[in-house]
């Protein structure tokens, strides 16, 4: 009886979760993501802006993001391989322009000069057809080691 009622529920879960389209969602996201990265690989550098939604925009300064893509281009060099490492998803109905279902992604990434992880959150509102890119976040030691040489440079500057 009790392998019967474990079944049920399991059975219960896993088609609460392919309806609620989680499964599906994390599917469509991960297209987007990974005609980014494949992009990226191909063409080598950063890729285009493409991919990224107006949320991101109207939150990203323009310069401001240019110049981290060319940081990473020059402290990593060309993406060459990555792996999905983790993911979850969000539905969530809200008063703001955040209604819909967001999806992170998290990819342990390859380059020409280290490693790092990569998370890219997409979203598609509740009206909507497709995902698109509202954040992308870097993290490897390389980064982090450039960031910490232009600290010091600003540093020694400002004594000066």
């Amino acid at each position: 009886m009790k392998k019967v009622t474990y079944l049920m529920t399991a059975l219960f879960i896993v088609l609460f979760v392919s309806e609620c389209g989680l499964v599906s969602g994390k599917g469509d996201a991960e297209k987007v993501a990974e005609s980014l990265l494949s992009e990226r690989i191909e063409n080598g550098g950063f890729g285009s802006n493409t991919y990224y939604s107006e949320i991101f925009w109207e939150n990203t300064d323009s310069e401001k993001w240019e110049k981290i893509k060319r940081l990473v281009d020059n402290t990593m060099g060309d993406l060459k391989n990555y792996k999905l490492s983790n993911w979850k998803v969000n539905s969530q109905a809200k008063t703001n322009n955040l209604s819909g279902t967001i999806v992170y992604l998290q990819y342990e990434t390859e380059y020409e000069k280290g490693n790092g992880t990569e998370t890219l959150t997409l979203f598609k509102p509740i009206m909507g057809e497709e995902y698109s890119i509202v954040g992308h976040h870097f993290n490897s030691p390389e980064i982090q080691k450039a960031i910490e040489k232009g600290i010091d440079q600003a540093l020694l500057q400002s004594a000066q």
